[in-house]
């Protein structure tokens, strides 16, 4: 009995084409462009990205509507989290600006700290600080059950954080 090498290897080439390929246009077309043509109705929002990997989906959003920011991350999220098949959804936020992005850096510590001892009060507080000591054009923040949102703004560009409100608890050992 002679092995024929060529029908053995079309055979093992179609089978990787149909598997891949199908997990390919399950991505695009029922992960993908749902969550695209979904969050595209959206005013105030522009999605710039999705990558799918096999245990995250990764959004990369631009938010334009600083007084809807709170409202549109969570329907963002609820969204693509609806969408993802239990994989686990990580919204990144399109703020190039380098300027801001050094002041939350300098600056984040004392909102660390309010959120670490549970005085949320004193973020309205803090941010007022850092808009005038940077003098920035805006600044606000909201807070819900699960996230506080930070809002920075130059008069030009915008700089959004989420933070959430319970940290996950890790142990060694």
């Amino acid at each position: 009995m002679k092995v024929r090498a060529l029908p053995i290897f079309l055979s093992v080439l179609f089978s990787s084409l149909l598997l891949f390929g199908g997990w390919y246009v399950f991505q695009n077309q029922f992960v993908k462009k749902p969550i695209t043509n979904e969050i595209a109705t959206m005013k105030g929002v522009k999605l710039n990205d999705i990558a799918i990997a096999r245990d995250v989906i990764t959004l990369n959003v631009a938010f334009n509507n600083p007084d809807k920011f709170a409202e549109d991350y969570k329907r963002v999220k609820k969204i693509a989290s609806e969408k993802s098949n239990g994989r686990a959804v990580k919204i990144e936020f399109d703020s190039p600006n380098k300027n801001l992005q050094k002041i939350w850096d300098e600056n984040a510590f004392a909102i660390a700290e309010a959120m670490e001892l549970h005085t949320y009060s004193k973020i309205p507080g803090v941010l007022e600080q850092i808009k005038k000591k940077h003098k920035l054009a805006n600044v606000g923040s909201h807070m819900d059950d699960q996230y506080v949102y930070i809002y920075l703004n130059d008069g030009k560009n915008p700089y959004y954080a989420v933070l959430p409100r319970e940290r996950e608890v890790s142990r060694n050992g």
